[in-house]
């Protein structure tokens, strides 16, 4: 992670090179920009932009892009939505196959970027407003070549009319729930790979071999944990703080659990390829990501906000919560490891 005197070195070689325009104190409005002004302009006349993401669900997806054509009419989005290993092994198909079509790509899976770096994947840019963003999470690379867009808690969710609030992550293996448990994929959802590396780490992985025993439903995408709760086919599972919530604030019974022994912190990022066919539009989009827009689009839907001065829908300050967040090396290593691990135990 870059930060000090690397950071400041690395920001005064990107006004050199020209990717950021001024070392003026960065501004938090776009249109009191005249960097923003101008990328604007350059943006319009591209006209579009290809973000593929799995960093929410699809209805969430669109009201962002929403927000954004509602903040800069004339530039359209277009918007896949998929699972971070299905995207991310699209990209690379294209990319071995010499396609360019994606701009903006968004996987949960962190361990992506590093490797996307070393292929020259991923241009190098410093969004104007990545200040808004807490120092913790404002540099993930050395080479700016992606940045936090989303984050994403896995905690504990359960029906609350059957099952009494879970605390911790050995309750998942409790007896009571054989049949009841349901989980994601670690082969298809990166946030739930980033939670298994997390507990594998934490407790070993004779817990998963005891969540074997509870007999789980696993679907794809951690959202299906969710899904599977508000249909009462299970109980309690390890799900996305903010679907859950999404769903209890409209009535479903469902409720989210911070658990006394971690959430597991998921940080998701984002990154503009080298070779995007919109370039302009691409950087307006991902320096869109630190508005107050997108911020309230993500608090309206139960995401965690990135800005501080956008309160979050349950009232949770990010320093107030007790979490525990992988390494990006250790995902990097991690995350091949546990899906076969996981395919050996559970069958799948």
């Amino acid at each position: 992670m870059q930060s000090g005197p690397a950071r400041d070195r690395f920001l005064r070689a990107a006004l050199a090179a020209g990717m950021i325009a001024s070392a003026a104190p960065l501004r938090t409005e776009a249109r009191e920009s005249p960097e923003l002004e101008k990328l604007y302009a350059e943006a319009k006349r591209e006209g579009t932009l290809t973000w593929w993401t799995a960093h929410f669900g699809q209805e969430v997806a669109e009201k962002i892009r929403d927000a954004f054509k509602r903040k800069y009419p004339g530039v359209a989005v277009e918007l896949l939505r998929q699972t971070a290993q299905v995207i991310y092994q699209r990209l690379t198909n294209d990319l071995k196959a010499g396609i360019r079509e994606v701009d903006v790509f968004a996987s949960t899976d962190e361990a992506h970027y590093p490797q996307l770096t070393k292929l020259g994947a991923l241009a190098s840019y410093v969004p104007p407003d990545i200040g808004s963003v807490p120092a913790s999470l404002r540099s993930l690379s050395d080479e700016a070549t992606y940045h936090t867009a989303a984050l994403r808690f896995v905690i504990l969710t359960y029906n609350p009319k059957k099952v009494t609030r879970p605390r911790r992550w050995a309750d998942l293996l409790d007896p009571r729930y054989k049949g009841q448990v349901t989980v994601g994929h670690p082969a298809f959802s990166g946030v739930t790979g980033a939670w298994v590396v997390a507990l594998y780490d934490k407790y070993g992985w004779n817990y998963f071999e005891k969540l074997a025993q509870n007999q789980p439903k696993i679907g794809r995408s951690i959202n299906d944990v969710v899904a599977d709760i508000v249909s009462g086919e299970r109980l309690i599972g390890g799900g996305s703080d903010s679907f859950t919530l999404d769903r209890k604030a409209a009535g479903s019974t469902i409720d989210a659990s911070f658990p006394d022994d971690d959430a597991i912190l998921v940080v998701n990022p984002a990154g503009i390829l080298k070779d995007a066919p919109h370039p302009s539009a691409a950087r307006l989009f991902l320096n869109f990501c630190y508005s107050r827009e997108y911020s309230q689009a993500l608090a309206d839907s139960y995401n965690f906000p990135l800005r501080s001065d956008v309160r979050s829908a349950t009232g949770q300050r990010l320093d107030k919560i007790r979490y525990y967040r992988n390494k990006v090396e250790r995902l990097a290593s991690g995350i091949p490891e546990v899906v076969a691990k996981w395919r050996e135990t559970f069958g799948v």
